[in-house]
């Protein structure tokens, strides 16, 4: 079973127990009519431990499922080979060729405006992503354990040509 399957099953059980919670209260109905007070009451409690349940199934959903998030844990080493990356309408400027099996750092920043950097691997999924700020750096450890072509795209719309910027940049 795959990380996406699991993710998909689990949100599936929790919106289906919603759905049935839902049912249940829309067709709930008492045989004599209350007085306002009491309903307003009722509701107010009602309210709150709906609340409550929807919050608690949310944290336990978020905890059962971060472990299968997609990104790998990213860590800096100290001896990490830097390469330079500037954004500005529509171009990455970086290097050609990224060494395979080194630790390295892109330190990401842009020219003109908002950027987001976003690296695909050779198998088209993407393997890490950053944003690119005027007038600040940002530092995206890496290691790339696959040789290839490797395609930058931009992820913030930046501009009328924003869905044509990418570039990219060998793994050897």
């Amino acid at each position: 079973m795959g990380n996406g399957n699991l993710v998909f099953e689990i949100f599936s059980v929790a919106a289906a127990l919603a759905i049935i919670a839902m049912l249940f209260l829309a067709n709930y109905r008492s045989r004599e009519p209350l007085a306002q007070e009491v309903v307003t009451s009722r509701g107010y409690a009602l309210r709150r431990y709906w609340f409550w349940l929807v919050f608690a199934v949310a944290v336990a959903s978020f905890a059962l499922t971060v472990p299968y998030f997609p990104y790998p844990r990213a860590g800096a080493s100290a001896n990490a080979k830097h390469f330079s990356v500037v954004a500005q309408q529509y171009d990455f400027a970086v290097s050609g060729v990224i060494p395979r099996d080194v630790p390295v750092i892109f330190d990401v920043t842009s020219k003109d405006v908002n950027h987001g950097f976003g690296i695909y691997g050779p198998n088209g999924a993407i393997v890490g992503q950053v944003q690119a700020m005027p007038g600040y750096v940002n530092h995206l450890p890496m290691t790339f354990t696959v040789a290839g072509h490797y395609t930058i795209r931009c992820l913030e719309y930046c501009g009328i040509a924003h869905a044509a910027m990418q570039g990219g940049f060998e793994v050897r």
